[in-house]
């Protein structure tokens, strides 16, 4: 996500690592290990609650701050599963480390914001010079897949000088394995924590005043098996005569009876009043005095917090204003259960004013929390009407989801506003069976003076209904308005949709203004990802109009500028996938390999069909092209499960026309006509207009059964169907399909015996694909076409004398036959040198390394060299690859060389 983008809220309370209570036990042992030198990349603490889990990272915390370390501290919660959410917690947390500059890179322009999460925090987390430690508590509420991978990347990323210190309850997939296998990584569970006989019996010595006997030691000791919530609470309730009674007995509790029993003596001990106060209490995710006073109707709110922190009842303060508190997960869960039982109605009358004095103090997520948990879903569904405005243009979109799904139906119904805008976040997230249930609403809007138009239109189109979404779209007023805010946001997406429609029946002038307006929406809305859509469209209009360069710089611009990690589902896929096609299609196969894999979840998870076939095309193409079919069988059969999931039939039939394609250039035209039979012959859907999707524009049926027919010896069938698609190829000035539909008829000109006509076909096809360097185009149709290309290069030679046009086209035919194999001429790539440009700009630093790395030096030998540690020039280079967008040596040389970064 961009970096430099904080979400609409960022609870400060989370940042308050908890306080050094007088009393503590010190963990020495377990400090020892913790923090070793070297230290490790993680140190992760798991076990259930009442461990010491916080304790025990809080000791660390300051441990290590004596000994010269930076530290700052973020607890999470279910809300963090936002990506948007998360990102501006985790950069908070970065940028609250002391000595943190909260400038840009080294080169001040401003890059660094628009950087993926994990790379800029890895990037910022390397300037320091001293040890930092992050301490990331209650880490298992976390179970977002996007939210677990930006923690691996990370993780993978981190200079040697940053530990994470996790606190969780389950194992977090973050990929720890082989750090604990590489000594790298630090796993301690429940026994590691519990207290030595030791440590008991220190713990109790602090409380002169209990006169606990050996005896009685003895006996908490064996009950508890050190467990460090038990034995906090024996201490607490000692006072108690049954408790004191309790330890000659011979039983022995499980562990939650324990916990249960003492809790109920430890709150009997307590005044009547305090007692109340628990109760009332015991249900508030966090604590003020305001909301306190709110609750109970007392005035005293404050005193009491206060009075229970010192006691140690299992209540801590989150903020150094003392402030906000929260109570222990297991103390109460007790109270709460206690309070069920005992006064049934009192925790929903708690509930409802909890809401109330959240939602007047605009704290939504606690408003809605406790309106949810009070029954009152009336008001939830205000408090959300209010709020979701500003989720969705953020890109807040798993919390509207998250808080939808806690909503009756029914309070959605009547509210057709906010059906609406759920409608728009499922949409995004592509929660097809989710969307259903909304759409009687969504229809009938209209008669309650809401416009639904734009999401049933967006709907359409994830369903693939692409000529319902096209006629939804056209009857949607978009031009010479003046919105504002979430209205904004939506007609940034109408024209979007529209330009997608100008673009299928290839108007690219009107696309271009549409498009044009798009942005001007996207701006007014503070969309966080509308623009990328926009730019992923127009990209598509220019490889299409045969502008392949302009493309390709128009989508790594996109990439530098989108938000990347913050909507990982929507824009960020549509731009990867695109760019990922167009640098296949360019003969960059490489650098199309390293972005398919970088942005595979991404383009797995895009909302639209096409932008997901571009890059599974691509990237199944690419492993053909390098003999491994098998991985490309598996390319195919994961796009094949996504078409199931999502319910794409149309996705289906295009990766089985790659299948037929695949076994056509195997030289397996049988097993191509057995695999072309069973795609389904369902009737092809007709766009308004004579439009063209854009997978047909590409390829799809029509070229498919084109190629098809070629290599089953129906060349002379297939000529009439190509001269009609050229026709309209070049009426609706579509290049792309036109060199491609040139490359074809030449292939079933030279079947018929027609070479002359063949090689016209072929020249024509060549001069349009040379300027902007459509590689694969051309070495896609195989072997079948090499004959046409060795005589095409064999006459250019003859011919090229002082025409530098000719000598252009002799060295791009030389290129297609080098990279095939079969040719001997070396060809510089294409396009021209320097028409890429990085993903961000590089350093002065990271240009120097560059040099050094094509001529060979060592990482060791650069490090002397520019008299920097080791450590240093490796986060250098993960650097460069970030922004050139390689994963090796080799290829950051060949890309820097196509960007003219060496010489």
């Amino acid at each position: 996500m961009d970096a430099n983008a904080h979400p609409s809220e960022v609870f400060t309370h989370k940042f308050f690592a908890p306080p050094s209570y007088p009393g503590a036990i010190q963990r020495d042992q377990l400090l020892g290990r913790m923090l070793r030198a070297p230290p490790y990349s993680a140190v992760v603490i798991q076990a259930p609650a009442g461990h010491g889990k916080s304790t025990l990272l809080q000791q660390a915390k300051s441990l290590g701050e004596t000994r010269g370390a930076v530290s700052a501290w973020l607890s999470f919660d279910e809300a963090d599963n936002d990506m948007r959410r998360l990102g501006g917690h985790l950069q908070a947390l970065i940028e609250s480390l002391p000595g943190a500059d909260g400038g840009d890179d080294e080169t001040g322009s401003g890059s660094s914001g628009r950087r993926r999460l994990s790379d800029w925090a890895a990037s910022r987390l390397a300037r320091f010079d001293a040890p930092v430690h992050l301490f990331l508590d209650e880490f298992q509420a976390l179970n977002n897949r996007a939210a677990l991978a930006m923690f691996r990347e990370l993780l993978e990323r981190l200079p040697d000088n940053v530990t994470l210190f996790i606190g969780t309850r389950a194992l977090p997939e973050i990929g720890l394995a082989r750090f604990v296998v590489n000594n790298q990584a630090l796993v301690l569970r429940a026994d590691d924590l519990r207290f030595s006989p030791d440590e008991a019996e220190l713990f109790f010595g602090q409380a002169r005043e209990l006169g606990i006997n050996r005896q009685e030691l003895d006996a908490i000791y064996r009950q508890t098996e050190g467990w460090p919530a038990a034995l906090q609470l024996f201490r607490l309730s000692l006072a108690s005569p049954s408790v004191r009674r309790s330890l000659s007995g011979a039983s022995s509790p499980k562990p939650r009876e324990l916990a249960e029993y003492l809790a109920d003596n430890v709150l009997s001990l307590q005044p009547p009043r305090i007692q109340q106060f628990l109760r009332q209490t015991s249900v508030l995710t966090r604590l003020s005095a305001g909301l306190c006073d709110h609750v109970t109707g007392w005035q005293d709110s404050q005193s009491i917090l206060l009075f229970l922190e010192r006691s140690g009842l299992f209540l801590r303060c989150l903020d150094s204003d003392l402030s906000w508190f929260k109570y222990h997960t297991l103390f109460s869960s007790f109270l709460a259960d206690q309070t069920r039982l005992d006064e049934p109605d009192l925790l929903q009358t708690v509930h409802q004013r909890a809401a109330d004095w959240f939602h007047r103090h605009e704290m939504h997520e606690d408003a809605v929390h406790h309106a949810i948990a009070a029954h009152d879903y009336a008001f939830a569904g205000d408090i959300m009407s209010e709020w979701i405005d500003r989720l969705i243009v953020d890109a807040n979109l798993a919390t509207v989801e998250r808080w939808s799904d806690a909503l009756p139906l029914e309070e959605i119904a009547r509210r057709p506003a906010l059906a609406v805008k759920i409608a728009w976040a499922l949409v995004f997230l592509r929660r097809h069976h989710k969307l259903r249930p909304l759409l009687p609403t969504l229809e009938a809007a209209a008669e309650h003076g809401v416009d639904a138009s734009v999401v049933r239109s967006m709907l359409a189109m994830v369903v693939d209904d692409v000529p319902l979404a096209f006629e939804i779209i056209r009857d949607v007023a978009i031009r010479d308005l003046r919105p504002e805010g979430f209205r904004a946001f939506e007609l940034g997406a109408a024209a979007n949709l529209a330009g997608y429609r100008l673009l299928s029946v290839a108007d690219f002038d009107a696309e271009r203004e549409m498009l044009q307006l798009a942005q001007t929406y996207n701006r007014r809305g503070d969309a966080a990802f509308s623009g990328g859509y926009t730019v992923a469209v127009h990209g598509i209009s220019l490889f299409i109009q045969g502008r392949l360069v302009d493309a390709l710089n128009l989508y790594r611009s996109g990439l530098a500028e989108q938000h990347l990690d913050l909507d990982k589902s929507f824009a960020a896929a549509s731009l990867a996938a695109c760019y990922v096609h167009a640098l296949y299609e360019c003969g960059e196969l490489d650098l199309a390999e390293s972005m398919f894999l970088q942005f595979h979840d991404v383009i797995a998870d895009s909302v639209l069909l096409d932008f997901l076939a571009l890059g599974y095309v691509a990237m199944g193409r690419i492993q053909l092209a390098r003999g491994r079919s098998n991985r490309a069988d598996e390319v195919f059969g994961e796009a094949e499960q996504l078409a199931h999931s999502a319910g794409w039939p149309r996705l289906l039939r295009i990766a089985a026309w790659e299948r037929v394609r695949g076994a056509l250039l195997a030289g397996e035209p049988e097993r191509a006509q057995a695999l072309a039979s069973r795609i389904p012959r369902q009737p092809e859907f007709e766009l308004p207009d004579g439009g063209m999707i854009y997978s047909e524009m590409i390829e799809g049926d029509a070229l498919g059964a084109i190629r098809l027919a070629i290599h089953a010896g129906q060349a002379e069938g297939a000529l009439p169907r190509l001269a009609d698609e050229i026709a309209l190829a070049q009426k609706q000035r579509r290049q792309y399909r036109l060199i491609k539909l040139l490359t074809l008829e030449a292939l079933a000109l030279q079947r018929r015996g027609s070479d002359n006509a063949a090689r016209r076909s072929l020249h024509r096809a060549l001069q349009l694909a040379a300027p902007e360097g459509y590689v694969r185009l051309f070495l896609d149709e195989g072997e079948a076409l090499l004959p046409l290309l060795r005589d095409e290069h064999a006459r250019l030679a003859q011919e090229v004398g002082g025409d530098a046009a000719q000598a252009t086209l002799h060295d791009f035919v030389g290129r297609l036959l080098a990279a095939t194999g079969f040719g001997a001429d070396p060809a510089g790539p294409a396009p021209a040198m320097g028409s890429f440009q990085p993903l961000e700009p590089l350093t002065d630093r990271e240009k120097e390394i560059l040099v050094y790395l094509a001529n060979g030096v060592s990482n060791k030998e650069m490090a002397r060299r520019i008299f920097v540690s080791e450590n240093t020039v490796k986060f250098h280079l993960k650097n460069i690859y970030s922004k050139l967008a390689v994963s090796s040596r080799l290829q950051a040389i060949n890309a820097a060389r196509q960007m003219a970064l060496l010489r």
